[in-house]
């Protein structure tokens, strides 16, 4: 018989028994399932990371932190940091980053500001606040993009504006809409004490010459300073944090620099000086004044450097190559491997889950070939009576078990796609936080669906193989007289 023969007469065979072919079937799809649904969102969480990395073109990206033993630890390619190792007095400045440069093979770098001493963040008008995380960056960077969901990029003119992420845009209820964020005011609290403030908009109170000094510090330790920034954008959803949010770097200098109130003693002072030298006597009615001093030490150190390779094959060597000097390195291979081992160790634990069901499924396949073994023995006994060979029954017989698998394949990869889509409706809707493209997490790749449908029928055919070769060995004389 041709092999067409053979696939219908074993579906004839099987609808004979249609509650346990069903049953068997079921077990098939229950353990093909949990192994579909595992590898499938596993691929699709890869390839979409995959997708937001190539986006940005981070494949070509390093990111130079200051400290070498933090730098895996970054969840993200853009990076604020204190921008300098207590550790080895390494810094991020003006030099390192002309240094860094002029290493081979990198074709342009950018500086990333330091943490900025803003501690809380909220829309103007409401009262819940969020806890300020914000990135500043060179707006005329050609090194990393910075794609947006809605609004406008920032300019070097920006001094006063902000480019929020999705995190922001979906706590105040505008996830549905973010392009009605553009032009809202976000209020920006900074922790100030009394007499000290940002190098940006009005001074800070000057403290009293007169009375307790001291007293006045005490009470005014804990003033904050708020800010307001125009919002001008809203950051697509990608590798980079979506809690992030982002500022000019010029402006954040500004912010950084601390200008404050001192006592100016250099009246006092001088009299001192001349009472020593016998020219004046009487010192006690010099009046202390005040000056303002800017402290801008915060603002010229960096907090990542970002270097764009010439080529995704000179990554390793760029690395390579600052490692040597001393700083800490990230990429985005570097992430996309941390996640991986993640990944990894979830689809064990989800593989041993999967394999345990199918090996369930297997002896389920046994257990029915065995029975229609016994059930079918008078029949085998006629068919090799009409001239049938032990090949012709052990291949059909082995015929019915694959299609067993076959079809068990064939539904888990329908209900695994069925629970695919459900799933990504109900993640979309609630699952708002996370920083990726939901409706491309389950993915169902022509090799996974392939390579499923040939797994299982291989299980179901060599889990018959026993009893089909047990029927094939059966004397046909015995066989007949069988009652």
């Amino acid at each position: 018989m041709r092999s067409f023969d053979y696939i219908i007469l074993a579906f004839r065979n099987l609808a004979r028994q249609k509650t346990r072919t069903l049953l068997t079937i079921m077990a098939i799809t229950i353990g093909s399932l949990s192994v579909i649904l595992m590898i499938s969102l596993l691929t699709g969480i890869r390839q979409s990371l995959v997708d937001m990395f190539e986006s940005m073109d981070a494949f070509a990206l390093v990111t130079v932190t200051s400290d070498p033993n933090s730098a895996n630890d970054n969840n993200s390619l853009i990076t604020s940091g204190n921008g300098s190792s207590e550790s080895d007095g390494k810094k991020l400045n003006d030099d390192a980053l002309q240094t860094l440069k002029k290493l081979p093979n990198v074709a342009d770098a950018t500086p990333i500001g330091g943490r900025i001493n803003i501690e809380t963040m909220k829309l103007e008008g409401q009262d819940k606040k969020l806890w300020a995380s914000i990135i500043s960056y060179d707006p005329e960077t050609k090194v990393f993009q910075m794609p947006l969901e809605a609004g406008r990029k920032l300019t070097t003119n920006d001094m006063d504006s902000i480019v929020v992420g999705g995190r922001l845009v979906k706590t105040y209820g505008y996830g549905s809409h973010p392009a009605d964020m553009i032009g809202k005011k976000i209020v920006l609290r900074m922790k100030m004490g009394g007499g000290t403030g940002p190098d940006w908009g009005p001074l800070p109170e000057k403290p009293p010459i007169d009375g307790d000094g001291k007293d006045w510090y005490e009470q005014h330790r804990n003033d904050n300073t708020e800010i307001t920034a125009t919002i001008v954008g809203v950051a697509q959803n990608s590798a980079m944090d979506d809690s992030q949010n982002y500022i000019n770097i010029a402006w954040a200098n500004k912010l950084m620099t601390q200008v404050r109130w001192e006592w100016d003693d250099s009246a006092q002072k001088a009299c001192n000086d001349e009472s020593k030298n016998g020219s004046r006597t009487d010192c006690r009615n010099i009046t202390t004044s005040q000056k303002l001093v800017k402290d801008d030490s915060n603002a010229k150190s960096y907090g990542s450097i970002i270097l764009k390779a010439n080529s995704t094959k000179n990554l390793p060597g760029i690395a390579d190559a600052i490692s040597r000097l001393g700083y800490g390195v990230s990429t985005a291979q570097d992430m996309l491997d941390q996640i991986n081992e993640i990944f990894t160790g979830i689809g064990i634990v989800l593989g041993a889950i999967g394999g345990i069901s199918l090996f369930v499924a297997a002896i389920g396949i046994i257990n029915t070939m065995v029975m229609a073994t016994f059930e079918r023995i008078r029949e085998i006994g006629v068919m090799r009576a009409c001239g049938a060979t032990r090949a012709s029954i052990r291949r059909l017989f082995t015929f019915e078990a694959a299609q067993l698998g076959f079809w068990g394949g064939i539904f888990g990869l329908g209900l695994s796609y069925l629970i695919g889509k459900v799933g990504t409706q109900i993640a979309d809707r609630y699952a708002t936080d996370i920083p990726i493209p939901i409706d491309k997490i389950a993915q169902f790749p022509w090799w996974l669906v392939g390579g499923v449908i040939a797994f299982t029928t291989l299980i179901g055919l060599l889990s018959g193989l026993g009893p089909a070769i047990k029927a094939a060995r059966m004397n046909p004389v015995d066989a007949l007289r069988y009652e």
